[in-house]
């Protein structure tokens, strides 16, 4: 074979590189990196950094969502500074094929000992008040950046340590109780930045937990009792049923799930104004099998509960962070609930407490 021919064989030869894919089909891998590779891949060629660039790109990422663990440590037995740091996870082609991400913040990001309250408004986390001693204070985590700051503070100031109940409705965040004495509900509006009192009524908080469903903020106490608020008609009780211990809330599909210590996963029958128990894929009324003792966080996860805990690992100065996903089907009048999944998605440090689990999108 000539040199010429041979070379013009080795042009014709298809090339084997990434640019060389369709765009639909690059753009789909594309869309599950994370944003904090966008400028290295950039620099990769002039198709990658258009790619990057894309508007295309900005819309598939825009409707994918992952969920957001925080956790933090103490770095010697004395220290009052936990570190803060989070993954984020999100399904790859398979069910068990996750994408992580590890993210931490240092105490010099944050002017103060701890975050309050977090809420998700599309792919930014806000951090309402204090933990321990009241605050003013907002802040705003974009999870595509990374990137923390401060934004305008609330007119009253409120604290994890009093009871506060934090919910989204029709895009806008609202903030009820969390001080020690009555005070107007406020509400922060994310499009101008603003914060305004949402009426006059002073009202206080009595329920540890809260969750946003169906242009409502519902409001659960460790008891089970359920209340509600809304801009129209404020706070009303929805039930007074009393069950024992309420570990976390969350919402899958307009229907409102919580892990109490003893009866396991339970929904919310809004018709009946009671706790229903998940049953099991066989229908029987048995707890659903899904270590309801240990586990430190609940969040919503593609239409599935998603469990998470930490373990020891046999490394003494590591843990392994565990997820147990639960599929939920609505039978006549029950819900059933059946493991979809279950397995260790992060190492992590040993001395560990999970503080945050939200769904962020974009």
């Amino acid at each position: 074979m000539s040199i010429v021919a041979a070379s013009a064989s080795k042009k014709s030869r298809p090339s084997s590189s990434f640019s060389s894919l369709p765009d639909d089909v690059a753009l789909k891998c594309l869309f599950r990196v994370p944003r904090c590779y966008d400028l290295n891949l950039s620099l990769v060629s002039k198709t990658l950094r258009s790619l990057v660039r894309s508007a295309e790109l900005h819309r598939l990422r825009s409707q994918l969502k992952s969920v957001y663990v925080s956790y933090y440590f103490y770095q010697g037995r004395f220290s009052r500074s936990p570190s803060y740091s989070w993954i984020t996870f999100r399904p790859g082609e398979k069910t068990t094929d996750y994408q992580l991400e590890h993210r931490s913040l240092s105490s010099a990001d944050v002017s103060g000992p701890c975050l309050g309250y977090a809420v998700s408004v599309g792919p930014d986390i806000y951090f309402i008040g204090g933990v321990s001693v009241p605050s003013t204070k907002l802040w705003i985590l974009d999870t595509r950046s990374g990137h923390l700051r401060t934004a305008p503070s609330m007119k009253v100031g409120r604290s994890a340590e009093y009871k506060v109940a934090v919910g989204v409705v029709e895009g806008k965040i609202y903030v009820i109780g969390g001080s020690d004495e009555d005070s107007q509900v406020e509400v922060f509006d994310p499009e101008t930045q603003t914060w305004d009192f949402a009426g006059e009524e002073k009202v206080k908080c009595e329920s540890e937990f809260s969750v946003s469903m169906k242009q409502k903020v519902y409001m659960v106490g460790r008891d089970g009792r359920v209340s509600t608020y809304s801009p129209r008609e404020g706070i009303k009780n929805e039930a007074t049923e009393m069950l024992s211990y309420v570990k976390f809330l969350c919402v899958v599909k307009n229907v409102l799930y919580a892990c109490f210590q003893w009866s396991g996963l339970m929904w919310f029958n809004t018709k009946l104004k009671v706790w229903t128990r998940v049953v099991d894929r066989d229908g029987k009324d048995g707890k659903l099998e899904m270590y309801s003792f240990a586990a430190q966080k609940m969040e919503e996860f593609e239409g599935k509960i998603a469990f998470f805990w930490p373990l020891p690992n046999i490394d003494c100065t590591k843990s392994e962070l565990i997820c147990k996903l639960i599929a939920l089907d609505r039978v006549g009048e029950n819900i059933r609930g059946r493991i979809e999944w279950s397995g260790i998605v992060a190492t992590l440090p040993r001395n560990i407490r999970l503080k945050d689990c939200l769904v962020v999108s974009g």
